[in-house]
């Protein structure tokens, strides 16, 4: 059997390649036996059933409860609830930072300016999702027995485009 340089070569390779993963191999065998790293505990699962919400006026006719998070807390993930018991305007406001709202019962107009303007507003029906941006100034009417639900990254802060429209 005639051998050449060409198929010495090719046997050298393997037999390198097989001595390179036989070396290597019992170190990925033990990498696999090896347990993992010793992780953050999960975060606890959270249930919270409308009847544990504590309702706090907002603005009159209109209250709020914390479902989720901490809305004063830079940085926090907070989800509110907001709901009314009649008609009721809110006044031209802006927030520090970016606002979800989700209409869960009812209708909630919504409209964007720094002045009050009834025939700008959109009703946004059940289910419908609005995102307004951070420092955009909005108003919006809640309609009787709507409950809507924001949530965004903390410090939820509401400021009223005329400090005389902030609640007393």
């Amino acid at each position: 059997m005639l051998v050449t340089r060409g198929r010495v070569l090719a046997m050298r390779v393997r037999i390198l390649t097989l001595s390179v993963a036989i070396v290597l191999m019992p170190g990925f065998t033990l990498a696999q036996d090896a347990k993992p790293a010793a992780k953050e505990p999960a975060a606890r699962h959270a249930v919270v059933t409308p009847d544990q919400l504590v309702w706090k006026p907002l603005i009159p006719g209109v209250e709020s409860a914390v479902v989720y998070g901490d809305p004063d807390k830079k940085g926090s993930v907070y989800v509110i609830r907001i709901r009314s018991k009649g008609d009721a305007k809110v006044p031209p406001h802006w927030h520090v930072t970016e606002e979800h709202v989700t209409v869960l019962a009812g209708s909630f107009l919504l409209a964007h300016g720094d002045t009050y303007d009834a025939a700008k507003l959109i009703e946004l029906k059940v289910g419908t999702h609005s995102v307004i941006p951070a420092t955009m100034p909005h108003f919006g009417l809640h309609k009787a027995g709507n409950v809507i639900e924001v949530y965004g990254e903390g410090p939820f802060v509401v400021n009223f485009v005329n400090p005389q429209d902030a609640p007393k």
